[in-house]
């Protein structure tokens, strides 16, 4: 049977934590450490998100890894790091004499050293670290510790710093997938006894942001893991967690630009991005605030005023955060907290986003309009007239040290240089095709209508997913009393009017719209993934990379995505250039890993909502109750607001 999960059990004990335990068993649950901690811990997403873009080939850095047990973290960050080209010294410490003589026990690595000491006889010591980690550690501590610890982590971290704690967070998911996976192994250590036990023993995100000191930046990573976060004065990525724009603006200085003189005199940027749309813009902040020279070459001479996407996930709140711009961005948007399903009249079921976004319990939406005009005033007071509209690119050059960008605006030519181009030119991407980048479909076809229209008697903060016999009806709430319906339809219907939108809505689900001057988009999902997303000195984003069905609203949010990863490989590669090969190989190979899992999950949802009678029928109306029920829900809700990708 389940524990009760629901408070924490701070005062169960682990059996590894007992002086007397087996010193045999004790040394193979050291050993499986480096197995367990690859499997759940998520330091290597973490290293290279928020340790790599601090390192550098020619200068020294410093890590301190505090309660590092077996030593399994320390080592693999000192080998990723060596791996890299990057120089970086790591000091593991530990009280525990066994834990101690464990790691000092196996194999030396350069650049690594154990000590057993605690963190205040290194903070007395005057000792300060470019990075501060912990892995597993804040579970263990009592409230008055874990204030001692961060206040010595404060200490401990250089002008500059970061400190980065990471641990599980205690969840029915995190208990039963636990419990399960380590059920036929370790079965000779302490990994699975004291695994649950340190389950039930840790904080949730709330808990912990009620318990932590100003400053410090509580983060969900992937499921049923929180990073503890802070960073010392002076470091390059301050945390923006609830920071308006104006307040961003006013107290983080003006970043020093980076550009250099091209090859004809003129400024050669950083990066330049093309394509103004929300991920070109959102990526050119993230951009900008890393101190880089970049401009925004955008074709359209006005920004359109269609709203097309409008849900902005919880892990895109992250680079919204990052701009400042969360803030403004909630305040403007409806909330939507959960959904429902039904079928004939009748609920199938429903979900809740409330434990599985951390800090947003919930997916924003807002016209994709007012998300660009957010960025685009965010980004100019970032980088003063670097937006250029009515600008078109007609070749691209990859010159190996550069890249030369042809352009016509107002009727002049003239030639750009950057020493990065990032296509954010959307689906029929002119720089892919210039840069001779193959897209490779994967399925689609399935066709749409949408609209806007008053709400209405529905709900103002939850979604309603009709799968009906005729095919799906989608309705989503937007700000200022109106929502967005989507139905499937059999063919495309390009003339069709809001009067036959609403006719089809009615005959499926029986909900009478109100009527609506909107206009009507018809669409046929096409979904397709780059061959490549890096090609030299050229780098897609967004549905120049990959474009997905926006079914499941994932099209957007996954470019967003894609920005988080690709801003600090960029600004990592134009400081270091020797990290640039690997850097962006690892953008490469993970955003395009992400795109397919999200093309599966949206050819899952189309799946879902077409047209079904009889038996399939009922099987699917079934496959959804079943999926409503927790556990199941929780892995659902994960999934739908996009926590793994």
């Amino acid at each position: 049977m389940l524990p009760f999960l629901r408070l924490r059990a701070s005062d169960a004990v682990e059996l590894m934590d007992d002086p007397g335990c087996d010193p045999e068993v004790l040394s193979r649950t050291y050993d499986y450490f480096q197995y367990v901690n690859a499997a759940v811990s998520g330091w290597r997403g973490v290293y290279r998100r928020e340790i790599r873009p601090l390192l550098s080939t020619s200068r020294e850095s410093t890590l301190l890894d505090i309660g590092s047990g077996g030593g399994d973290v320390a080592r693999a960050l000192a080998r990723w790091a060596a791996r890299d080209g990057l120089l970086l010294t790591v000091t593991a410490i530990d009280p525990d004499a066994r834990a101690h003589r464990f790691a000092t026990a196996r194999p030396p690595l350069p650049r690594l050293t154990f000590r057993q000491a605690l963190s205040s006889d290194l903070a007395d010591e005057g000792a300060r670290f470019d990075v501060v980690v912990s892995n597993h550690v804040l579970h263990h501590l009592t409230g008055a510790q874990l204030g001692g610890l961060l206040a010595d982590c404060q200490r401990l971290a250089a002008p500059g710093g970061r400190v980065l704690l990471g641990d599980i967070e205690r969840s029915t998911f995190a208990y039963v997938g636990f419990g399960l996976g380590t059920w036929p192994l370790f079965r000779d250590s302490y990994i699975r006894a004291d695994g649950l036990t340190s389950i039930r023993r840790s904080f949730t995100a709330p808990e912990l942001r009620a318990v932590v000191p100003p400053g410090w930046d509580v983060v969900r990573e992937h499921p049923s893991r929180l990073l503890l976060r802070w960073d010392g004065p002076g470091a390059e990525l301050p945390p923006l967690r609830g920071w308006s724009a104006t307040r961003a603006t006013e107290q983080r200085p003006r970043p020093a630009r980076l550009g250099a003189e091209a090859s004809d005199g003129q400024r050669m940027r950083d990066v330049i991005v093309v394509g103004g749309g929300p991920v070109g813009i959102l990526l050119a902040g993230l951009l900008a605030v890393r101190g880089l020279d970049v401009e925004v070459l955008e074709r359209r001479a006005e920004p359109s005023r269609r709203s097309r996407a409008i849900g902005i996930h919880p892990p895109s709140m992250r680079a919204l955060e990052e701009l400042g711009l969360a803030d403004a961005v909630v305040e403007r948007a409806v909330r939507i907290r959960g959904g429902e399903v039904r079928c004939d009249g009748r609920a199938l079921g429903r979900l809740t986003f409330r434990e599985a976004a951390g800090q947003h319990p919930f997916v924003v939406s807002l016209p994709q309009y007012e998300t660009e005009a957010l960025l685009r005033a965010r980004f100019d007071e970032l980088s003063p007239g670097r937006y250029r509209s009515g600008v078109t690119v007609t070749d691209v050059r990859d010159r190996g040290d550069r890249v030369e960008l042809e352009v016509e605006e107002a009727g002049t030519a003239t030639v750009l240089e950057a020493r990065y181009v990032v296509a954010a030119d959307g689906a029929r991407s002119v720089i892919r095709a210039l840069a001779g980048i193959r897209g490779i479909e994967r399925g689609g076809g399935d066709t749409y209508l949408m609209s806007d229209y008053p709400a209405g008697e529905q709900a103002a903060e939850q979604a309603v997913l009709y799968f009906e016999r005729g095919g799906v009806v989608e309705s989503f709430p937007l700000p200022g009393g109106r929502r967005r319906w989507v139905a499937m339809t059999s063919s495309l219907q390009p003339d069709a009017s809001s009067h036959d939108l609403a006719a089809i809505v009615e005959s499926r689900t029986g909900v009478v719209l109100p009527s609506s001057g909107a206009s009507v988009s018809a669409f046929s999902v096409q979904q397709r993934l780059a061959e490549r997303l890096v090609s030299g000195r050229i780098v897609l984003v967004g549905d120049a990379a990959h474009q997905i069905s926006p079914i499941g609203g994932q099209g957007m949010n996954l470019g967003w995505l894609d920005g988080l990863l690709l801003a600090p490989a960029l600004a990592l590669a134009i400081r270091e250039p020797g990290t640039a090969a690997s850097v962006l190989s690892d953008y490469d190979r993970r955003r395009r890993r992400s795109a397919r899992m999200a093309a599966r999950q949206a050819g899952f949802n189309m799946m879902m909502g077409r047209p079904a009678t009889g038996l399939r029928l009922r099987l699917r109306n079934g496959l959804v109750r079943t999926l409503a029920v927790p556990p199941a829900s929780a892995v659902l809700a994960s999934a739908f607001t996009m926590r793994w990708l």
